[in-house]
């Protein structure tokens, strides 16, 4: 049962840290638990700790605490773990395949996810153009959204708080924008407004929504403060190059 218990137990762990709503997370610690053989299973879910419960049918009750104090958000771990809850509630699965499966998603991820960085460049190109910029503007948006997706993975190496990872890639976009358009005729506006798309935290943002829509408002409105705070972070660097006149 111990084993059992540490299973589930990761694998609302794996959601958590990965950015996963909380309604989610109790929903898998439920299904699996109930998969597993206890009679009931319970969780609580915060953006910083998961409490679960676990009732075996003869009575006894093993409950767990797991401290969460890093997030990440990837999407694909979190598609990963509801596809082995539901294969493992259906019998598709051993629960020495889960517990190996989840293992492999708890390791840790390479320093630079090259894919992600290089798309960076022409994601904020687009961008760039959809803020109706020419292609000078979208080539100089690409560029520099480039460089603050590398050293914000750079910054993601070391102890950095995100809203200072954030205000130092405000800074960056500001800087570069002023620089190309020292040199250029762009435009600096639309050479901002498509690099700093990099920088927001959409993903953050949707899921503290869906959490509010849920009814879990200690995860929503702690998630939306966060997101909030990058947001600040990323303007007040902005700000910062353009009110000095850099």
């Amino acid at each position: 049962m111990e084993d059992l218990v540490e299973m589930v137990l990761l694998a609302g762990e794996v959601l958590l840290t990965n950015g996963a709503e909380i309604q989610r997370v109790e929903e898998t610690i439920a299904r699996m638990g109930k998969a597993a053989g206890f009679s009931k299973a319970e969780g609580f879910a915060t953006p910083t700790g998961l409490f679960v419960s676990f009732y075996a049918p003869s009575g006894h009750v093993y409950t767990r605490v797991r401290r969460i104090r890093e997030v990440n958000n990837n999407i694909a771990k979190i598609a990963a773990v509801n596809s082995l809850s539901r294969a493992y509630a259906c019998g598709e699965m051993t629960t020495e395949e889960v517990r190996n499966t989840l293992l492999e998603l708890t390791k840790p991820e390479a320093a630079y996810f090259w894919p992600a960085i290089i798309a960076s460049g022409p994601g904020c190109a687009g961008f760039a153009l959809i803020f109706d910029g020419s292609l000078l503007d979208a080539l100089f948006a690409g560029i520099t959204g480039f460089l603050v997706a590398l050293i914000g993975a750079w910054l993601g190496q070391h102890p950095v708080p995100r809203i200072v990872t954030s205000a130092v890639g405000g800074t960056i976009v500001a800087l570069c924008a002023r620089i190309f358009c020292h040199f250029s005729a762009a435009d600096m506006d639309k050479i901002i407004l498509g690099a700093v798309m990099v920088l927001v935290p959409g993903v953050l943002m949707t899921t503290s929504l869906r959490d509010m829509l849920s009814g879990e408002l200690v995860s929503g409105v702690s998630r939306g403060a966060d997101a909030l705070a990058i947001a600040v972070g990323v303007a007040a660097g902005v700000a910062v190059v353009l009110s000095v006149g850099v």
